[in-house]
């Protein structure tokens, strides 16, 4: 989709360009450097940064004062990104086993600031009627594996995520929870028995199975799942297939990226 820049909103269009110039040229900054090359008014450069610099994107150099660079914010997004391509790399053969053997699309999904995305995919032989689209964010509630994932969080974590979480709740079918009361009782559940389900609750017809992926912390770094026609999925033999074959590939990737 291409938008012109005089669509975006202002502000953001210039910490965009802020963060751009930095990566350009890391150096440390004065405003004045900033305002000069960007062409942004001081004015509106002097809020943007101080914002920058509350959330600790930018941070004042200690050996330069009035100097900016960016802060250690951006190295932890640098750290994400690179951990999931890593993950994903790994991940990746064991996916295409799981699609090729149980003919099931196959999905690794990580918690965002308030969802779930499916970071990558492989798909069966058979059609899938509905699947979600590849670095698309979606409610929890409709999701295997935004809801184990959700269910394994410290409490406190948990409840904050689940603050913003559920502003994204959306009934696809009527086998969706919205209520959040009625959700936080499931995942209770979830977590005890250490895999996600969804029956029917992000489509008609379609059943999903998802299972944490650990790192070397035993923290769940990600979830593995399949999607299917819920035939397989309202069948015990066939369910406990499934899942059998997903844990031990959890547990395969898990200890590949320990």
């Amino acid at each position: 989709m291409k938008t012109d820049n005089k669509d975006f909103p202002p502000a953001t269009l210039r910490t965009l360009q802020i963060l751009d110039y930095f990566m350009e040229d890391p150096s440390p900054k004065t405003l004045k450097t900033i305002s000069e090359h960007l062409n942004i008014p001081f004015t509106s450069l002097y809020r943007i940064v101080i914002c920058m610099q509350e959330y600790r994107y930018l941070v004042e150099d200690p050996t330069r004062p009035n100097h900016f660079r960016l802060g250690y914010k951006m190295r932890q997004f640098a750290e994400i990104a690179f951990s999931e391509k890593n993950l994903i790399k790994i991940a990746l053969p064991f996916m295409r086993q799981v699609a090729s053997e149980l003919n099931q699309a196959c999905q690794l999904c990580v918690l965002t600031e308030s969802g779930v995305c499916t970071i990558e995919q492989c798909l069966p032989r058979s059609a899938i009627t509905y699947i979600t689209e590849l670095n698309e964010t979606i409610p929890i509630n409709v999701s295997a594996s935004g809801k184990i994932l959700t269910a394994l969080l410290p409490d406190k974590e948990k409840e904050k995520f689940l603050r913003k979480a559920s502003s994204r709740f959306q009934r696809n079918t009527a086998k969706t929870i919205t209520d959040l009361s009625q959700l936080q009782a499931q995942l209770d559940v979830l977590a005890k028995q250490g895999y996600g389900t969804d029956d029917e609750e992000y489509a008609d017809g379609v059943g999903c199975i998802a299972v944490p992926i650990y790192d070397s912390d035993f923290k769940p770094v990600a979830a593995i799942g399949t999607t299917g026609p819920i035939e397989f999925y309202q069948k015990q033999e066939s369910f406990q297939s499934i899942l059998r074959f997903l844990t031990k590939t959890a547990k395969e990737i898990s200890e590949k990226i320990s």
